[in-house]
């Protein structure tokens, strides 16, 4: 959508730095595949296995997975693996569960009709593979375990807790079960309910594109697909329209770390800061919109904080972090409101696809109104904006990072 403002107002559009790469090619999925980082290539590894499955991220995530299982199916027909003994399962983690148009926007109407497509299921059909290190209690998904080959696809973006998705926790959360989603998440990161009992850890606390191979809940989780015998890993980054920029797949460590090493000037993002106003637009995680509320650290204390949620399928329902309950709230991890908002004076939800209450919270309620228009979110500024303004806006404050 587009919008606009006054224009007296000092408006300044803050792009990452990575925005306007070309995307991907065939040609380099496929590379990718056959020249792999720190394994074998992808036909090599499937020699002699026969119960495959593909791993691959949620609706929470902007991976197009549908450009690149085509070139991963060929791999593995080259090596002699049936379709009929391949199968795809979605890392849903604590992410509630998906349906078949979900799965199509994925995958593609194709692989859906032809090939067997599962959510995870955090409470059941799980396998106890052993303790972590740090005592992790890992337990994977069964039909996971029972693979003797088994591939992951997903995306390397800026995240709150590990400081970079991709790699490794495809597996924990994605296909591990709520006990241990908790233990790595509250046990020993210190978020979440964790955090009324002591400091969130170190190497986690405000992690977003700060950190990556020394947080630890990234070492716990590499440890726990270690135990899970995760084999091939394919991670790429997006651009501000979720369109793949870059590749990297092999080894679910070495390739993330190769990825993160191009993420963390891709993804980097000038602030303005002391905005009078701060627009943040939850785009690629827009039904995770909380993670678009970093921004407000570059607001002037009291300042307006305006988030664009226009998502039409609303907030996750998130079985760790989110809200089952107006008396209960539910989630073992239950995640309330971000105090980093606390700076903002004012907070207005943009969106067209309101939720009197959504399962994962966003804002903080008494500070907070919601506005289906832009016009409606103008007409509030400048009611309350007058002469010099200073407006910064993030295209995609879930991808994009300050560090």
């Amino acid at each position: 959508m587009e919008i606009s403002f006054p224009d007296e107002w000092e408006v300044s559009v803050r792009t990452m730095q990575g925005h306007g790469k070309s995307s991907i090619s065939e040609e380099q999925i496929r590379h990718a595949l056959r020249n792999p980082i720190g394994t074998m290539p992808l036909s090599k590894l499937a020699e002699g296995k026969k119960d495959v499955v593909i791993i691959f991220d949620d609706l929470t995530r902007p991976t197009r997975v549908y450009e690149i299982v085509p070139h991963i199916i060929e791999e593995l027909r080259k090596a002699g693996i049936k379709d009929e003994n391949i199968r795809f399962i979605c890392a849903n983690g604590a992410h509630g569960t998906y349906t078949r148009a979900d799965f199509t926007k994925k995958l593609g109407e194709n692989f859906v009709e032809n090939f067997a497509v599962f959510n995870h299921n955090p409470y059941a059909n799980l396998v106890y593979v052993g303790d972590t290190s740090y005592g992790t209690p890992v337990e994977i998904n069964a039909e996971v375990m029972a693979c003797d080959l088994k591939i992951a696809v997903g995306c390397i973006v800026p995240h709150p807790y590990f400081g970079y998705g991709g790699g490794a926790k495809i597996v924990l959360p994605g296909v591990a079960g709520m006990r241990s989603i908790c233990f790595n998440h509250g046990d020993l990161g210190g978020y979440s309910t964790a955090m009324n009992h002591r400091r969130v850890h170190p190497s986690c606390d405000m992690a977003y594109g700060r950190v990556n191979e020394e947080n630890i809940l990234r070492r716990d989780a590499e440890e726990a697909a270690k135990l899970a015998g995760l084999d091939f890993i394919v991670n790429v980054l997006v651009d501000l329209r979720r369109n793949s920029t870059d590749i990297f797949a092999g080894h679910f460590i070495d390739a993330q770390r190769r990825g993160v090493e191009v993420a963390k000037d891709h993804y980097r993002t000038p602030i303005l800061p002391n905005a009078d106003i701060v627009i943040s637009n939850a785009y690629s995680k827009g039904s995770e919109a909380a993670i678009a509320a970093w921004p407000v650290i570059t607001l002037k204390e009291g300042g307006d904080m305006v988030i664009i949620v226009n998502s039409p399928t609303g907030q996750v329902p998130h079985f760790v972090h989110g809200r089952w309950g107006l008396k209960r709230r539910g989630g073992d991890l239950y995640l309330p409101p971000l105090r980093l908002l606390e700076r903002a004076g004012r907070i207005i939800l943009f969106t067209q696809y309101p939720e009197k209450q959504p399962p994962l919270e966003i804002t903080i309620p008494e500070k907070t109104i919601t506005l289906k228009s832009w016009d409606e979110v103008l007409e509030e500024l400048k009611n309350r904006h007058k002469g010099r303004v200073r407006v910064a806006v993030y295209p995609d404050a879930t991808i994009q990072k300050p560090f």
